[in-house]
């Protein structure tokens, strides 16, 4: 009895829609009866007519006779047949379940359902959806406006990558981007920042002017960012220098040719002692009708005071050159002197313009 209500159960499961084929439909009616009344053989054989090519079944009608069909076989102890027949009713449709016929026979829900595995297409292989990976991007700080030693300070250039890369870091001139004056790198995974010297490949300071800081990261992928530019301005911060002294003056030195007479008072001396002779040699050798009486013309006064007068004026406009050699020594020196302090003065405005400090001015960006 037990045995017949899962039977019922079963066919009432299966439900007894209208079918296009009256005789398919009576044929599956009769084997039902035929399970009533414990003849499953006679039940195979009227369903057996039911799944014939001719019989002209629905696709339902064909599901139920597949599945009655297969119970028939189970009932006979041949569950290869059995397994058949489920495969070919669920080969028509998937979604058939049957979970009460195992009242009817303890090993018809594992055939049935070994069967659904085996007639159910394989669930398509879930393929994992890629991870969606950002672009790698990079961004970059730099001081706005820093004043710098030329000797041991540095730029400082923080690269910040979006995830772990090696940033890139290269200045050029902002009129010549190609030509690459300096350039260094952050390791991957490093912190801090890289430091630009503010010179060029040949060691020596850049001039002031324009330059372009070229910022890049490289992933272990080898994906490179798009790069970001940044441009600075360096400039000379103008120096503490002294003043040159104005260029001496002639004033500043002594003369080193003199004027100087060509009698000396000695000169005159003897002139006027050769005037003195002259007026008393007359009288001196017995002649004094020379310089008296009214026959007398004076002539000897005359000549000694002509020698007196030509000693005097000699003496009075008589002049000659003659160097100096303590003036040109002093000259010399005062030269040396002026020459030497410039020289002093040019090497300390040189060394304090080299010593000047840089100042370097980002330009408004982003």
């Amino acid at each position: 009895m037990r045995r017949l209500l899962a039977l019922l159960l079963i066919l009432a499961a299966l439900g007894a829609g209208a079918a296009h084929a009256q005789n398919a439909a009576q044929l599956i009616e009769q084997a039902r009866a035929r399970f009533d009344e414990f003849q499953p053989e006679s039940a195979q054989v009227l369903l057996e007519r039911v799944l014939s090519p001719t019989s002209g079944a629905t696709s339902t009608q064909m599901v139920r006779a597949w599945v009655l069909y297969g119970i028939a076989q189970l009932w006979r102890d041949n569950a290869a047949g059995a397994r058949q027949a489920f495969r070919q009713a669920l080969q028509r449709n998937p979604t058939l379940r049957v979970d009460s016929l195992d009242f009817l026979h303890e090993n018809l829900l594992r055939e049935f359902n070994a069967e659904r595995v085996a007639v159910a297409p394989a669930p398509a292989p879930v393929t994992p959806a890629a991870p969606v990976v950002a672009r790698l991007t990079v961004a970059a700080e730099l001081p706005r406006d820093t004043t710098l030693a030329v000797d041991g300070n540095v730029l400082p250039i923080t690269l910040r990558p979006s995830r772990r890369a090696r940033g890139i870091v290269t200045v050029s001139p902002a009129d010549a981007p190609t030509v690459i004056l300096w350039g260094d790198t952050l390791p991957v995974g490093a912190s801090g920042a890289v430091g630009w010297n503010l010179r060029g490949r040949d060691g020596a300071l850049v001039t002031p002017g324009r330059y372009a800081l070229h910022l890049s990261a490289v992933d272990s992928a080898g994906e490179e960012s798009a790069p970001i530019q940044r441009i600075v301005t360096v400039e000379r911060v103008p120096a503490d220098t002294q003043a040159l002294p104005a260029p001496l003056v002639p004033s500043a030195f002594l003369p080193e040719t003199l004027r100087v007479r060509k009698a000396s008072a000695g000169a005159v001396l003897v002139g006027a002692g050769f005037g003195v002779a002259a007026a008393v040699l007359p009288t001196a050798l017995g002649r004094t009708e020379l310089n008296s009486g009214l026959a007398g013309d004076g002539t000897a006064y005359v000549v000694a005071g002509s020698v007196t007068l030509a000693s005097l004026v000699g003496f009075l406009t008589g002049v000659q050159a003659r160097y100096s050699p303590e003036n040109a020594e002093r000259n010399a020196e005062t030269r040396q002197q002026d020459a030497a302090m410039r020289s002093r003065i040019v090497t300390a405005n040189a060394q304090a313009r080299a010593r000047a400090p840089v100042r370097v001015r980002l330009e408004a960006g982003p």
